[in-house]
């Protein structure tokens, strides 16, 4: 029978947790729209934290079903994973002989050698690892252990491998047992790379024929969310086959695939959650944080509307302070209001500590909320210089725009959750900081000289270290929440606009500390111009 379908059949073990095993390899084949097919080896009852219990399926009924499939539907690739034991392997490699001969080109087989799961749970026993060595390997096309496995399947001490050249190595001395290719995967051995301590990971491919290695490099994950990362691969690498794709071609497919499916997981259950095998269909609205995009949320909330960003930063307010033009009576009119708005500002950011149950968050919240706490300070000696004590400062009444701008941050914070607690606050935190950073190194327009520009240390706190620290912090707790709670395109527009709403309440903020200066003046000079001549 013609089929114009690619079929993949997966021989290994359930996962009742359904990230890895035959549930991760059916998931994988459908999304590299082939069609698979299972022969179930052992059962597992397993979840995120680790396997619980493991109960093999008799060698002979193994192979019922992998008979089953070949009589009627076919194979164009195979991959196997858990294989459970000796008796089972040997039933396998029989059916294997029976159905194929030496043919072993056509087979396509690709083996995930899949001996301890993540959690440390033995899922072969030692006495089943020389009839793979031995009985199976030589059938496979293409072999893909992590470094764990490579170096249990060849005999050597856990850690042996260190480098690239001994992945080679090890790699060429596991093709000595019969496997075409060996492809050993390194994201057990992330290698920095460059002066900022980046990692990556880098993968090997031998070819035993041509008695090369290839390697590929690519950034190095550091989450959580990678159980079923070696299942996955090798069903991608054996659907990529099945489609007509050479050895390195699929296997470089394949691992570009789990990159994507890790760096788009989600968080499910409360250990190791499973990579996400449908991101062509249900990705992440927003990338995991990587060298080319470290902030993705706060690119995104800031890119949503350039223009009113760009008014703020940009803003005449502290580009006036920056040269030392700004009139006296607006800046005082400026700290005495932002004085009662960091009170609510830093109202808000504690109620963000409360919303989570992070420590590490919490711990972010209350860090920024010390740093709100030290620029009420620098503004009460400010106030006090011109001779206004804390006493007057705490008196003098919110301005309306002020009014307007502090209860729609204390109501987002207290009516939403963590996220809008942490979107309202952030034009704030990270505007302030652009400021200070843009006008700290401005090479013209600015007055450094505090002598004839008394607002150049107010500048200087912003653009200096401390205040640079609250933004990284403040970036940082913004991030690592949306990593925690992927949301959906409409709820990242909802953010998006709460964003954008108090980024132009920040515009409108400085915008009346300008007119409240123009009229303070115009009510002095209204004042002298009614004097006697």
């Amino acid at each position: 029978m013609e089929t114009t379908v690619p079929r993949v059949l997966t021989i290994a073990g359930s996962d009742s947790g359904g990230g890895a095993g035959i549930q991760a390899d059916l998931k994988t084949i459908a999304a590299f729209h082939c069609f698979g097919t299972s022969a179930i080896t052992a059962l597992t009852a397993q979840n995120t934290l680790g396997v619980q219990a493991v109960e093999g399926v008799s060698p002979s009924f193994v192979v019922k079903q992998i008979e089953s499939v070949l009589d009627d539907i076919g194979s164009d690739a195979i991959k196997t994973g858990m294989l459970y034991g000796e008796e089972t392997i040997r039933a396998i490699v029989g059916v294997l002989e029976k159905r194929y001969g030496q043919d072993r080109e056509s087979l396509r087989l690709v083996v995930d050698p899949v001996c301890v799961s993540t959690s440390g749970h033995s899922l072969l026993p030692l006495s089943a690892v020389d009839s793979l060595r031995k009985d199976l390997l030589p059938w496979a096309t293409v072999l893909t252990p992590n470094i764990p496995e490579a170096e249990y399947l060849a005999g050597w001490e856990s850690g042996t491998i260190r480098s690239v050249e001994d992945m080679e190595r090890c790699a060429k001395e596991l093709a000595n047992t019969g496997a075409r290719w060996v492809y050993l995967k390194g994201g057990h051995m992330p290698i920095e790379r460059g002066a900022a301590g980046d990692r990556v990971v880098v993968d090997l491919l031998w070819d035993a024929k041509a008695k090369k290695s290839t390697t590929w490099e690519r950034r190095y994950l550091d989450v959580k969310n990678t159980h079923g990362t070696g299942c996955t691969l090798a069903a991608a690498a054996a659907s990529e086959l099945a489609r007509g794709k050479t050895v390195p071609e699929a296997v470089r497919c394949a691992a570009d695939f789990v990159a994507s499916a890790i760096a788009t997981s989600y968080s499910i259950g409360n250990g190791s959650g499973p990579v996400n095998h449908f991101h062509g269909l249900m990705s992440r609205t927003l990338p995991l944080p990587n060298p080319h995009s470290p902030t993705p949320f706060t690119d995104y909330l800031i890119a949503y509307n350039p223009s009113a960003w760009s008014r703020y930063v940009n803003h005449p307010f502290p580009n006036g302070l920056a040269d030392g033009t700004m009139p006296l009576e607006a800046f005082l009119h400026f700290i005495q209001q932002d004085y009662h708005f960091l009170k609510q500002y830093g109202r808000s950011n504690a109620l963000a500590a409360y919303k989570t149950e992070d420590m590490r968050l919490m711990a972010g919240s209350i860090q920024i909320v010390n740093d709100v706490v030290r620029e009420t300070e620098m503004h009460v000696k400010y106030c006090e210089k011109y001779g206004i004590s804390r006493a007057q400062l705490q008196a003098i009444p919110e301005s309306v725009t002020n009014i307007a701008y502090t209860r729609y941050v204390l109501d987002v914070s207290s009516k939403g959750d963590l996220l809008d607690a942490r979107v309202v606050t952030a034009p704030c935190l990270i505007g302030y900081g652009e400021v200070g950073r843009r006008l700290v190194n401005a090479t013209s327009g600015v007055n450094r000289d505090e002598a004839t520009n008394p607002y150049w240390g107010w500048i200087a706190e912003y653009g200096g270290d401390w205040y640079q620290g609250a933004v990284k912090t403040g970036i940082e707790v913004l991030e690592a929440t949306l990593q925690e709670s992927p949301i959906s395109p409409s709820r990242l527009a909802d953010l998006a606009r709460v964003f954008e709403k108090a980024t132009e309440l920040e515009i409108a903020f400085w915008d009346a500390a300008i007119e409240a200066g123009k009229k303070r003046r115009e009510e002095v000079l209204d004042v002298k111009g009614g004097m006697p001549q």
